[in-house]
């Protein structure tokens, strides 16, 4: 070990020091005497709601609405795991099907999985307009998200395509 390098110190090693500092203050009684103490949090306010918004989202709160991109955002979040529950579960048809086509006559076979691939074809052009209407609601809703952090990345058709394909096998 190199003495010369500055030890690492660990994520651990910073919890406890600053929980070490934190019991420190308390035995000290730096926390004794805070505005508030004892008091519930008082949570109805945001402080860091802009003035002029406060009004809105209280009357928004009350009737137990919530901001349209706050809504569209969970109806995309419900496509996209359904969209992604609805092909896997293609999927495991797929392979299914085809473990049991292995012991069918050889003809039978044959016309199994060309059943299979018009079937698999079928399923990535549902599959294609469903996400291509899923990446314009997300492009409208990533327009309306009030920060770029709220954003959801558009869904990358093509890849999750050959994921299929190569998941039917």
């Amino acid at each position: 070990m190199n003495t010369d390098e500055p030890a690492k110190r660990s994520l651990a090693d910073w919890e406890s020091a600053v929980e070490k500092q934190i019991r420190e203050a308390m035995e000290r009684g730096e926390f004794d005497h805070l505005p508030g103490a004892g008091k519930p949090l008082d949570l109805e306010e945001n402080p860091f709601t802009p003035a002029e918004w406060r009004l809105a989202f209280k009357l928004l709160k009350d009737n137990a609405v919530a901001p349209e991109w706050i809504e569209q955002g969970q109806l995309i979040h419900q496509e996209f795991a359904a969209l992604a529950t609805w092909l896997e579960q293609q999927a495991r048809w797929q392979r299914e099907r085809l473990a049991k086509a292995k012991s069918l006559a050889p003809d039978q076979m044959i016309a199994e999985r060309e059943h299979l691939v018009k079937a698999r074809e079928q399923t990535c052009q549902v599959y294609r307009q469903r996400a291509q209407a899923l990446n314009k609601a997300i492009d409208t809703y990533n327009l309306q998200v009030p920060d770029v952090q709220l954003q959801v990345p558009r869904l990358r058709i093509d890849d999750e395509l050959q994921k299929f394909i190569q998941a039917c096998q």
